[in-house]
């Protein structure tokens, strides 16, 4: 019986172990930026940014797969450069910034790949509604802060998402139904 238990309880403690050693690491927000673009007419790109945002990330080097992201993203918080444009994104037609104040992304899978390459799978919610999207993210540092002196993540990432897919489908095709993410972030490890 003794040994029964025994075996129960190394079990559980092996597979807990990926999980008990991931760290927690805030999105470092003065050393961030989440930047789209978007076709206009087939013209030219028109690229805009969000202020306003913060991560959490649960990292552990070992046990990359383990791993899971959440962002939560300010829609007032867009920026295209002109403010009767970014007021338009704002309105009913497109963001709707009233009804849908955040959206959010939150990783369902993450796939380690050769030189600290991710696949970052994960369901974002904008507009009120929720789909898949892919991330493919590189870890390009990992290394204490060296003025913080805690330990840091830096990413970079990119992916695309089809508006439409939203419920924002607003002058599609004049104004492209794919947008083009790319994202840049420092993660200072919690304590």
């Amino acid at each position: 019986m003794k040994l029964k238990w025994m075996i129960l309880l190394m079990g559980m403690a092996f597979c807990a172990t990926p999980f008990a050693s991931a760290d927690t690491y805030r999105l470092e927000k003065s050393h961030a930026d989440l930047l789209f673009s978007v076709d206009h007419a087939g013209f030219t790109a028109k690229h805009g940014l969000f202020h306003d945002f913060d991560a959490t990330l649960q990292y552990d080097a070992g046990h990359v797969a383990a791993s899971h992201v959440m962002v939560t993203v300010k829609t007032a918080s867009i920026d295209t450069g002109l403010e009767q444009r970014d007021g338009d994104l704002k309105g009913a037609q497109f963001l709707d910034v009233q009804k849908f104040p955040e959206m959010t992304f939150v990783s369902t899978r993450v796939t380690p790949g050769p030189g600290g390459t991710l696949v970052i799978e994960g369901d974002l919610t904008l507009h009120g509604t929720t789909r898949p999207i892919t991330l493919n993210a590189t870890l390009n540092k990992s290394a204490p802060n060296p003025f913080s002196k805690k330990p840091t993540l830096g990413f970079s990432a990119t992916g695309s998402l089809k508006r439409s897919d939203f419920g924002v489908s607003t002058f599609v095709p004049i104004i492209g139904d794919v947008v083009t993410l790319t994202i840049d972030a420092e993660f200072g490890q919690e304590p």
